[in-house]
């Protein structure tokens, strides 16, 4: 009898060993561009090395499939502990439901309170910030240019001394139609594309703010002519790597690109004041937050804390900066010396300093919406000016109210699943 027992209360105290030994699974997953992802893991082996009992396991997944895939794994439960991505899915994974508050994870304190704001609604945290930025910056050759434009009307005197429609020459190139890049000009006539109280929400398109701002961008191209007939973000890009294009306005995200292009030549500079408000315009100011999944709890959550705190931690937040060339999320690693001297980063910090936070409320995909077809009507001259900002606002109206009805289906769907 004992020579049956001891063989099989070893094997139960080894098998309990072993479970206990088992390391906390953590599922990690991303959205971003290759040399991102290679740095993220970088990390992820220096923190599993220090903490031998956590395993983070990094999958990545294009913009929009992360997205939805994430929604949908709320009802199977099988999603990411974390996921990693921009600050504007923060509304739709709140509203959503998919998603916990990070409150008391990290000390906010780290962050300035403007970059808590692209993830707080109703007074709570939806996620933790690695970087800040997502901005647009203007853009110039030094070998063109000798000095960036302190206003519009500058900018304006510069691109039109350079622009040659016959050498397909402009002195301005951008991404004329796409609303993100509007925004910057509605910003600088004091317009803002949703008035928030509360849990009440609308979007303001049809507004003074915004036909001035409109009318000011339909001027550029039509009466100053500093803008080519029709430009899509490849077109502008390439227009200005081939010096066909004075300023250019784009994201920070091409810095590394445009500083390998172009090196010392490469001008940057925060975008321009608009000489009739005296105000600057204003980008949106994003960057990418760490959202933690509604349904980790117990040890896979003190392991998602311990995880956050690490990519928080000065270690990691320098090689934001260094490696990923973006201003990195905490204040200390922005006073630290090695980013301080980056005079690349410190350029874009200064032109995210105008910045307008994100708005994180789902409603502002409706103001894209809406904002978009406003721009395109109007570019194109299919609507004039008045016509088209009321066009947008009734298409952006239109886009809310289904915006509106998706957590009730959301949950209609879900209740449906659980009881499958």
């Amino acid at each position: 009898m004992k020579r049956t027992l001891i063989p099989s209360a070893l094997a139960f105290f080894a098998l309990s060993a072993g479970a206990q030994a088992a390391p906390v699974k953590l599922n990690f997953w991303e959205q971003s561009p290759p040399d991102t992802a290679a740095e993220i893991d970088k990390w992820i082996a220096v923190f599993q090395k220090a903490n031998p009992d956590i395993q983070v396991v990094r999958q990545h997944y294009e913009n929009e499939e992360l997205r939805t895939k994430f929604l949908r794994s709320s009802v199977t439960g099988d999603g990411a502990d974390i996921v990693f991505g921009p600050n504007d899915i923060a509304g739709v994974f709140a509203t959503a439901g998919v998603i916990q508050p990070v409150d008391g994870m990290v000390d906010e304190k780290l962050f300035a309170p403007k970059t808590l704001d692209m993830v707080r609604l109703e007074g709570k945290t939806w996620g933790v910030p690695l970087n800040e930025g997502n901005h647009l910056i203007l853009y110039y050759n030094k070998d063109l240019v000798k000095n960036a434009p302190a206003d519009t009307k500058d900018l304006i005197a510069q691109a039109k001394a350079f622009t040659n429609e016959k050498q397909n020459k402009y002195g301005l190139a951008f991404f004329q139609s796409e609303p993100f890049w509007f925004a910057s000009f509605f910003h600088g006539f004091g317009g803002h594309a949703l008035k928030v109280n509360g849990k009440d929400v609308k979007v303001t398109i049809d507004t003074p703010e915004m036909q001035k701002a409109l009318q000011f961008l339909v001027d550029l191209k039509d009466k100053e002519k500093i803008l080519p007939k029709e430009c899509n973000y490849d077109c502008a890009k390439s227009m200005f790597l081939g010096g066909n294009a004075l300023f250019h306005i784009n994201g920070d995200w091409e810095l590394s690109t445009y500083t390998e292009k172009l090196g010392n030549k490469l001008g940057i500079a925060p975008l321009p004041v608009i000489t009739e408000t005296g105000k600057p315009m204003a980008p949106m100011l994003g960057g990418l937050f760490l959202y933690v999944n509604a349904s980790t709890k117990d040890k896979k959550l003190a392991a998602t804390k311990k995880f956050l705190q690490y990519l928080t931690s000065k270690q990691v937040q320098q090689r934001v900066a260094s490696k990923l060339n973006k201003i990195p999320a905490t204040i200390e690693a922005r006073g630290d010396a090695s980013v301080k001297t980056n005079a690349v980063l410190n350029a874009s910090a200064q032109a995210a300093a105008n910045a307008y936070p994100m708005p994180p409320q789902v409603e502002m995909r409706a103001a894209w919406d809406g904002m978009r077809i406003m721009v395109q009507r109007a570019l194109s001259g299919k609507e004039t000016v008045a016509q088209a900002v009321k066009t947008g606002q009734k298409a952006a109206d239109e886009a809310l109210k289904g915006i509106q009805a998706e957590p009730a289906k959301k949950s209609e769907n879900a209740s449906s699943a659980k009881a499958g």
